[in-house]
């Protein structure tokens, strides 16, 4: 994409790196073609991802919360004109993330915002050369970023050059790969909700399961003999009643209420 303006006269690298600070230098009031070439790369990446808006702009750059970082690949031509090649947006975000053993993490991370490259400026080595410059120049890995809903084109770009193979997807449309986790320490670890359920359920069991001596049913419960304890007290019984004699006026009587005689 060419721009009539001679961009070597404020820039000083190919690929230009712009913090809060210099875009703000380089206002659009004395430098109308840096905000220029922000809005313009940020609107073809726009179409070229099929997202449904803009979300690289300078005034959002400049008006948003958290520093971000452009890098604008560009070349000059003609004289007093340039070409834009390309545009790369980074930025530390804190992030809730989740590896693949559904451990829970917060960290701060170098996340890709935005990145693309001039559809007629690609398959020459450019993304790479942009890519790998934006590491070396905040210090980072590509295996310690995080990338804002990579296109499967993006994720081929890092597998190729990289060697990030099996990005693990996030509920926050992030990506990382699964070395982003080595040497961190989660916040949440997980735990089986199998197992959490089968000890609240053992713990229910147990609470409820009353001991044969101390059940307060049992204190309270009526006491219901046994056979073998009716017998014993009915033989008991029978060994301490004195025997009647028939003869006698209280056998008579007895014999004659009952219909019978005595049997004990």
């Amino acid at each position: 994409m060419e721009i009539a303006f001679d961009l070597s006269t404020i820039f000083t690298d190919n690929i230009q790196r712009l913090d809060r600070a210099d875009l703000l230098k380089y206002s659009p009031k004395r430098h109308w073609a840096v905000a220029k070439s922000i809005d313009s790369l940020g609107e073809m990446s726009s179409k070229f991802h099929g997202w449904k808006r803009i979300i690289t702009m300078y005034e959002k750059i400049v008006d948003h919360d958290e520093d971000q970082i452009v890098y604008i690949m560009w070349e000059k031509v003609n004289g007093s004109k340039s070409v834009l090649k390309g545009l790369l947006r980074v930025g530390y975000k804190t992030l809730y993330l989740t590896d693949n053993e559904q451990n829970q993490y917060m960290e701060k991370a170098m996340c890709i915002l935005d990145f693309f490259i001039v559809q007629t400026e690609q398959r020459s080595g450019n993304g790479f050369k942009m890519f790998d410059a934006m590491l070396k120049a905040e210090n980072v890995t590509a295996d310690q970023c995080a990338f804002d809903k990579p296109s499967v084109a993006f994720r081929q770009f890092l597998e190729k050059y990289y060697d990030q193979k099996d990005p693990v997807m996030q509920s926050n449309k992030y990506a990382v790969f699964p070395s982003f986790f080595i040497g961190r320490h989660p916040t949440v670890p997980f735990t089986p909700r199998q197992t959490k359920r089968a000890s609240r359920a053992s713990s229910a069991v147990s609470s409820h399961t009353p001991s044969r001596n101390t059940s307060p049913i049992g204190r309270n419960r009526p006491r219901h003999d046994s056979v073998a304890d009716l017998m014993r007290q009915e033989t008991n019984f029978a060994r301490g009643r004195t025997p009647v004699d028939p003869n006698s006026p209280t056998g008579v009587r007895f014999y004659r209420d009952q219909k019978h005689q005595q049997i004990w």
